[in-house]
């Protein structure tokens, strides 16, 4: 029996694009190469000016949905993706970042074996701006809303994937965000289902000198700090002695300028 594409449950990726031309044609290609048949791809782009749009029209056969216009930046575009999404499984992939290719594979194959399962990632690659593994990230266990609330764990976003029903059932991403956005979601998600982390690197997260986790770090630290009160995070633990460190290393530069 050959199986259609019909057989396998449907996935949805939506890339948010701003100006991202120098790496995006990577992010796409690691999604239209993925051995699993059933993907619809959505790009979001906020109106780049940068030659994007030439490198999106390059491959809109395989893009199922794209649009560049002006937007209320990055959740916002991923939000709208997500809302005309059809996909029983869902994740966003910045257009910076790419995925292995492999892996929705088997992410949607743990799915299938979990039905209590809400939230799958993987470890993750640290890449400089030419592409070079310059570090990974994992978690050490597998543990629940409170470690990562609390800091035992750390999200790991590229290469995340949520049933598009919880998403459906408790809401898309905090507008009100933009930068904690993904930590919020994982919280709140995490109340109703679990997390699974699968033991093998499923993305790529590139720094460099535009990205937000590079050039806007600080800015994560009042957001996150929102997210945790919120939640009901802990006032003494991990999380709030790596906020500390950040928040002293940032008082220091501005002082001092080291």
């Amino acid at each position: 029996m050959v199986l259609q594409t019909a057989d396998f449950p449907s996935v949805t990726i939506v890339t948010p694009s701003f100006n991202q031309g120098k790496f995006i044609e990577q992010t796409i290609l690691s999604v239209i190469n993925q051995s699993y048949p059933n993907i619809e791809y959505i790009i979001m782009d906020g109106g780049s000016t940068d030659g994007t749009i030439d490198i999106i029209k390059k491959y809109e056969k395989h893009i199922s949905y794209w649009e560049s216009k002006e937007d209320n930046g990055q959740t916002h575009a991923i939000n709208k993706g997500f809302r005309m999404a059809m996909g029983e499984y869902v994740g966003w992939l910045n257009s910076d970042d790419w995925l292995e290719p492999f892996a929705v594979s088997k992410i949607i194959s743990c799915f299938q074996l979990n039905k209590n399962i809400g939230t799958v990632y993987g470890h993750l690659n640290i890449v400089d701006e030419s592409g070079k593994v310059i570090g990974t990230r994992t978690n050490p266990v597998l543990n629940g809303i409170h470690d990562f609330l609390n800091g035992e764990d750390s999200i790991i976003q590229i290469g995340s994937f949520h049933r598009k029903n919880l998403l459906d059932k408790y809401g898309y991403l905090d507008e009100s965000l933009n930068y904690a956005m993904d930590y919020e979601l994982w919280m709140r998600l995490g109340q109703y289902s679990d997390f699974y982390q699968l033991p093998f690197i499923i993305g790529n997260h590139r720094f460099h000198k535009n990205c937000k986790t590079v050039n806007e770090f600080y800015n994560f630290i009042p957001e996150i700090k929102t997210v945790r009160k919120r939640f009901g995070g802990k006032r003494f633990c991990r999380k709030t002695y790596n906020i500390f460190r950040v928040e002293l290393g940032h008082y220091r530069r501005k002082i001092f300028g080291i």
